[in-house]
């Protein structure tokens, strides 16, 4: 999501967004090819979307501050993990595993982080 709206929305190219993404340039074609990355659909998700910008927007700048996007994109993956997001994903890559009732996303993850969260991402 953050590599597609820096090449689309800042223009930059895929050697540009891989050096700001800490990634190599194959990994961003294939993310704009859709082989990588595209299993599910967290593009509906308004608060991963709102993240999504704010992080392309900070790595766009002349001078990005990498710690800040890494936050960021720390903060939107905390998200995901906490509302579950990844579910369906796995319950269609393992039909036979019962992901009710898993709890592998809840981790150390407190209520009280998740407010921060919401204000933080959600901003």
């Amino acid at each position: 999501m953050v590599a597609k709206r820096l090449q689309d929305e800042y223009h930059m190219t895929q050697q540009q967004v891989a050096k700001r993404l800490g990634v190599t340039q194959a990994s961003v074609s294939n993310y704009a090819r859709k082989t990588r990355g595209m299993m599910v659909d967290l593009e509906s998700d308004s608060t991963v979307s709102k993240a999504a910008d704010r992080i392309a927007r900070e790595l766009s700048l002349a001078n990005p501050d990498s710690r800040e996007a890494l936050r960021s994109m720390t903060e939107v993956l905390d998200y995901i993990r906490f509302n579950k997001l990844m579910c369906t994903l796995h319950g269609d890559l393992e039909p036979g595993f019962p992901t009710e009732g898993c709890y592998a996303c809840e981790g150390t993850f407190s209520g009280k982080d998740f407010d921060r969260l919401k204000v933080v991402v959600g901003s």
